[in-house]
């Protein structure tokens, strides 16, 4: 079975989407192409219509065609009608509610294919109510890097100066309004004891959450760390007593996934998110992590609190999430599902 797969999203970048391309790229066994925007996506204009050129002249030689996001449903145009190849187009949920008039009259024109690939059960729901179909739900998954990530001294002085013993939560991820942590911060934090919260990320709402500390008090309990390599990140959850996921509500902008979660999972740092969205699909409540109400102050400082006071229990929680989490989210796991899917597409059975 030969698979071209054709990615918008792509390391260096970094983000859920490009998690999923990598990991499912390099993974995926041969034979295969793989066409990839590899730099930031100002390099759109130029990229879409090399894609579509790219796969209108060795469509054919493929037995599935694979898009990383409907974004790129063009690019399937050539091989579904021409060459009656399958094609399967990731989607993701943003990919589905980006508002602009023009890319949903794009989106109506051109989004087809035998199959549409679903990170998370949320995701297909959206999917489905927009009119696609079938849906089928095939989540990320996380790096064995992670999973070989142990609890370790930190070896950075400084930080430790900062941190004086405190226990740590850790939040990674776009600075936008969904991710809660302005509302985190000022909602949450100031009701919790003896805690440093450690913000991995940029984005437009650094200025909101440094903001929202000032008013708090909460300058010395926060620490905005910006963008940081791979080996930093994992520096950073080897010492994480806690990871936070305080997304909030916001219309028309939706957490299709939670990769960061799964990787802290995988980390085996024990896992407090919002019951929202797409995050469900990635932490199981009880399994790989706790689900609170988003938006319940009350129940993420109840969370957090028992967490923070005692040691012994995250250490059993996160070795309990780590272990379900290599079960469920795991590489090879996820890629034998993709598999499955395209040799059902290539035998012309239902997907």
């Amino acid at each position: 079975m030969r698979v071209l797969f054709v990615t918008r999203k792509y390391p260096p970048r970094v983000g859920g989407m490009e998690s999923l391309s990598y990991g499912l790229t390099t993974g995926f066994p041969e034979p295969k192409s793989i066409i990839a925007l590899r730099r930031s996506q100002k390099h759109l204009v130029w990229f879409l219509p090399y894609a579509v050129a790219r796969v209108a002249l060795t469509g054919h030689r493929y037995d599935v065609i694979h898009l990383g996001d409907a974004m790129l449903c063009v690019a399937g145009l050539v091989p579904r009608v021409l060459f009656r190849r399958p094609v399967a187009v990731s989607v993701h949920g943003l990919d589905l509610t980006f508002p602009h008039p023009l890319y949903r009259a794009y989106l109506r024109r051109f989004l087809r294919a035998e199959v549409f690939i679903a990170n998370s059960d949320s995701t297909r729901r959206l999917a489905e109510a927009r009119g696609l179909a079938p849906v089928r739900t095939i989540t990320i998954g996380a790096s064995p890097h992670y999973f070989e990530l142990g609890r370790r001294p930190c070896l950075d002085a400084d930080f430790e100066r900062q941190r004086r013993g405190r226990t740590l939560l850790i939040t990674v991820g776009r600075l936008v309004r969904r991710k809660g942590v302005a509302w985190f911060v000022r909602h949450v934090l100031p009701k919790l004891s003896n805690v440093l919260y450690v913000v991995v990320g940029v984005g437009p709402e650094r200025e909101e959450i440094l903001r929202a500390a000032a008013e708090t008090g909460m300058q010395d309990n926060v620490c905005l760390v910006g963008k940081v390599s791979d080996e930093r990140l994992l520096e950073l959850l080897s010492v994480s007593d806690v990871f936070v996921m305080p997304n909030i509500e916001v219309p028309g902008d939706v957490e299709g996934f939670g990769i960061v979660a799964i990787e802290a999972a995988a980390a085996g740092v024990p896992v407090v998110a919002a019951r929202l969205e797409g995050i469900p699909d990635a932490i199981a409540d009880g399994q790989n992590g706790h689900l609170v109400e988003a938006g319940n102050a009350a129940a993420f400082v109840d969370a957090l609190s028992e967490l923070a006071s005692n040691p012994e229990e995250r250490a059993k929680q996160g070795e309990r999430g780590r272990a379900y989490t290599e079960q469920q989210n795991s590489w090879p796991q996820i890629i034998r599902r993709y598999a499955d899917l395209f040799g059902r597409l290539v035998a012309g059975e239902t997907p």
